[in-house]
């Protein structure tokens, strides 16, 4: 069965919420749906599991890909820690992997660790250049671009929600395979009335369906 699959952050994720906007897509498209969002997910994140799936072949070309990418400090780490050995406050902060763990950071997250890991991180928030996350988010872009050009992945967005990029600046440069593919929603996440209570970060229930209906709108027109 052909799939839906959307990476992201928590915008794109169950954050309080029964349904992410991904699933009433998938659902009104018939389409299997595949969730690769995660709250405190990085761009990296994101492309390395995109890629994975990709070159594996769980995603082939007869499916739709969303990517909903999120702020620029953020990206992910090693980690010897097992799930065994979590603290349930932090489970959310990582994915299982071989021998190990994938730490999601993002600026301020060491306050969530302890040892080592708190230290690391710690330091690591003194080593975040704008300026230079931005260039190497534009790189890796536009290799994933290749990436999905060589796979043939033809039905691939990029979908725009909330602010990212350098001094204010958003910059989508691609390919000219997926130069229609840029969705910007920004509209829907700078309307208050469509979050969370109190929370200016997440979509609320409504948000979502909005998003979604959005979405649909533009897929349903290719």
């Amino acid at each position: 069965m052909k799939k839906l699959v959307v990476a992201g952050c928590s915008v794109s994720d169950w954050t309080q919420v029964d349904k992410a906007w991904g699933e009433y897509v998938a659902k009104h498209l018939g389409l299997e749906y595949m969730h690769l969002a995660a709250g405190c997910g990085s761009n990296y994140r994101m492309w390395r599991l995109l890629t994975t799936h990709i070159r594996n072949g769980t995603i082939t070309s007869d499916d739709t890909v969303l990517v909903q990418y999120t702020t620029l400090e953020r990206t992910e780490f090693w980690s010897a820690l097992i799930e065994r050995h979590w603290h349930i406050p932090n489970a959310h902060l990582r994915d299982s992997y071989t021998e190990g763990s994938i730490i999601k950071f993002k600026a301020g997250s060491h306050e969530w660790h302890s040892g080592i890991e708190r230290k690391f991180m710690k330091m690591y928030e003194r080593f975040i250049g704008i300026e230079f996350e931005h260039e190497k988010f534009i790189n890796n872009h536009i290799a994933f671009q290749c990436l999905a050009k060589e796979y043939n992945i033809h039905n691939l967005y990029f979908v725009k929600v909330g602010k990212y990029g350098y001094n204010g600046e958003d910059v989508h440069p691609t390919i000219s395979k997926y130069k229609d593919n840029f969705l910007n929603y920004n509209d829907i996440f700078d309307n208050k009335k469509w979050h969370l209570k109190g929370d200016p970060f997440h979509l609320s229930a409504t948000g979502h369906t909005i998003l979604a209906d959005r979405v649909i709108k533009v897929i349903e027109s290719k």
